[in-house]
């Protein structure tokens, strides 16, 4: 598998290979398994918070990071990032363990093989362990000597993991969404980036979590229970400030979702600051959160939050009566990716007759080789985007085209080829 997958999230591909022995390998039951996930988020975010808050405070923690539309994102894609956000919570109730207990070594191994766990699961997350460590050297002076020796421990585990990602980076170079600015990346981070949500919307939701995020530090700091507001502050912050970094200084190479695991701890800490109000107005914070955020979530389901409809796309191979398929470039290949029986027996002619190992998309044919022997009488369903939509070479060899269907991203053209004479053969 090391081979064939993007080893950043290397241990989630191995995870659901036995899911899917469970419960098949439809889009349904891949997504089933990303909506549990942030179940398990919003339950380990209740026993973390329960430890340091009343009851009622942990569970509506658990309620906010189970409804905040970063992470409800997360629930509705087939990737590690929901069970990001979960090992996330997990890490810091370990840590929160070992450090009530420092004396005992064991409590320290724990932490250290769940943050190994966490980091195979999703690289991105040795970035909850910097700020886990910061927390420790702030809030908790005692245990910064076995925080430490954890920590080495944990990067030398996790270093062969690290660097099967660095040699796999190729494979994830067709990536066209990671050029995000900096106040779009903290925006589809904290509030999604599903094109149906109004950016106004989720500005004003972004923007509610973080000043009740920044009360709930403040109160928490000022109660000189160091430990919990350190470690909030740091998770939420590291993550979140690399990535914006990351957006204005590198220009790409960061998604919103890589670092949504950052999403629990805002969570928690503006539920602190919203109990912090005085007498009746949390009930009026929370009633004001919901009337924002349902929109949200609802726009995340719906029909026109989906950027193509590849399940739509896929079957017109088994609809229309081709011959052959064509794609234009390698990006169009997704369709046959995401759902590949209907291309199963039809041939196709744009494949590399000599392509390098790509366990993604293999690359495209040089059009020019193509001769009219290739297509000779056939009709070839062509797949395209929007800016490469057309087989120019076939429309060079006499076939003539007509529309199929087309999405938001893609274009189906269908093209009927010329018989050659024998002589021509």
């Amino acid at each position: 598998m090391l081979r064939e997958i993007d080893a950043v999230h290397g241990a989630y591909y191995v995870a659901l290979r036995g899911w899917s022995l469970l419960a098949g390998d439809s889009i349904e039951a891949v997504r089933a398994f990303s909506a549990l996930g942030v179940g398990v988020t919003a339950a380990a975010v209740v026993l973390l918070v329960a430890r340091h808050q009343r009851l009622r405070t942990a569970v509506a923690a658990g309620l906010v990071c189970g409804i905040a539309p970063g992470l409800a994102w997360t629930a509705l894609d087939g990737r590690s990032y929901a069970w990001s956000a979960a090992f996330a919570v997990l890490a810091t109730l370990a840590l929160e363990n070992a450090c009530r207990n420092r004396k005992r070594p064991r409590d320290w191994v724990l932490y250290g093989a769940v943050c190994v766990l966490a980091c195979c699961w999703h690289l991105y997350l040795a970035l909850l362990v910097v700020g886990h460590g910061a927390a420790v050297m702030v809030g908790f002076p005692k245990g910064r000597v076995p925080w430490t020796l954890t920590a080495v421990g944990t990067a030398i585990a996790g270093v062969p993991i690290g660097l099967v990602a660095w040699s796999q980076r190729d494979q994830v170079a067709w990536l066209t969404d990671t050029n995000y600015s900096g106040d779009r990346m903290l925006l589809n981070q904290l509030a999604s980036g599903q094109a149906a949500d109004p950016d106004w919307l989720r500005w004003v939701f972004a923007i509610g979590l973080i000043a009740f995020a920044l009360l709930g530090i403040a109160k928490l700091w000022r109660k000189s229970r160091r430990w919990l507001p350190s470690v909030l502050a740091l998770w939420g912050g590291v993550p979140t400030v690399v990535a914006v970094v990351c957006a204005v200084v590198a220009d790409g190479g960061m998604h919103p979702r890589y670092v949504t695991f950052a999403v629990p701890a805002y969570a928690i800490a503006a539920t602190v600051g919203a109990f912090a109000l005085p007498r009746w107005t949390p009930a009026v914070a929370a009633v004001a959160g919901l009337a924002v955020v349902v929109p949200i979530l609802v726009a995340q389901r719906g029909e026109s939050a989906k950027p193509d409809d590849l399940r739509r796309l896929s079957a017109t191979a088994a609809e229309v009566d081709a011959d052959a398929v064509y794609f234009t470039v390698p990006k169009a290949r997704s369709i046959a990716a995401a759902y590949p029986e209907p291309f199963e027996d039809e041939v196709d002619i744009s494949a590399d007759p000599d392509p390098e190992l790509d366990p993604f998309f293999p690359t495209i044919r040089d059009a020019e080789t193509i001769k009219g022997v290739d297509v000779d009488g056939l009709r070839v369903l062509v797949y395209g985007t929007r800016n490469d939509r057309a087989a120019d070479r076939l429309r060079e060899l006499g076939c003539r085209s007509e529309p199929v269907t087309t999405d938001r991203h893609f274009v189906v053209t269908l093209f009927t080829c010329p018989s050659l004479s024998p002589a021509a053969r």
